[in-house]
């Protein structure tokens, strides 16, 4: 029984310390993840290793790696063959996880109202950096997921971005445009922690030894 416990404590001691790792290893502004959620410090932006996506904790947004996933129209229902619907089945092919979206973009400044921007400024604001950061990205106009709407002449349009030079403009929605796929929140939210392991564990051994007592 002193062993079982041992050993249990043992577990939970090691899983701690590989979180302690982990979020040791985060330098980047935009943080590795594996396409089942985990967090990795190893993998890369192409190549074998190649992280399926990156979680920016200052946006608090998890996005794509891949932005090379075709082209669509602009469609405020994910019709087939827009680019919503890119984006949100590109992300589920490539992740486990479901609820991508087209990053939103007004032609202001960076923040929630224009995340195309704010994935742009924390990369470092050239096209250079944005592709050591990303893997695929095409020098062309991607999509926003924000309808421009400013002047009624102008209806039909949508906010585009363009990653050669930063620029943002609108763009008529039945032209076919790249997508690229971004997630709220960081997905290892939705992925046990080592500590939870460690706790769950340390649960199962008390009811195995609960039993054993109620045996004796």
């Amino acid at each position: 029984m002193h062993q079982l416990l041992k050993k249990t404590f043992k577990t939970a001691a090691l899983l701690g310390a590989m979180t302690l790792v982990g979020a040791a290893q985060a330098t980047s502004a935009f943080e590795g993840r594996l396409a089942n959620g985990t967090a990795s410090a190893t993998c890369t932006v192409s190549g074998a290793d190649k992280c399926a996506m990156f979680f920016n904790k200052t946006l608090d947004l998890t996005i794509l790696n891949d932005w090379n996933i075709g082209t669509g129209f602009w469609s405020a229902t994910a019709a087939a063959g827009s680019a919503q619907a890119l984006a949100e089945s590109a992300g589920a092919s490539q992740t486990n996880f479901k609820g991508w979206f087209l990053p939103t973009g007004n032609g202001f400044s960076a923040g929630s109202g224009n995340q195309f921007k704010a994935i742009w400024d924390a990369a470092g604001g050239s096209f250079s950096s944005l592709s050591g950061h990303f893997d695929g990205v095409q020098s062309n106009y991607y999509w926003s997921g924000t309808e421009y709407a400013q002047y009624v002449p102008h209806s039909n349009r949508a906010w585009i971005f363009k990653t050669y030079y930063g620029i943002q403009t609108n763009f008529d929605e039945f032209s076919r445009l790249h997508a690229l796929a971004v997630r709220p929140g960081d997905v290892t939210a939705a992925v046990p922690e080592p500590q939870t392991w460690a706790l769950t564990l340390l649960g199962l051994t008390g009811v195995l030894l609960a039993r054993r007592r109620r045996a004796l």
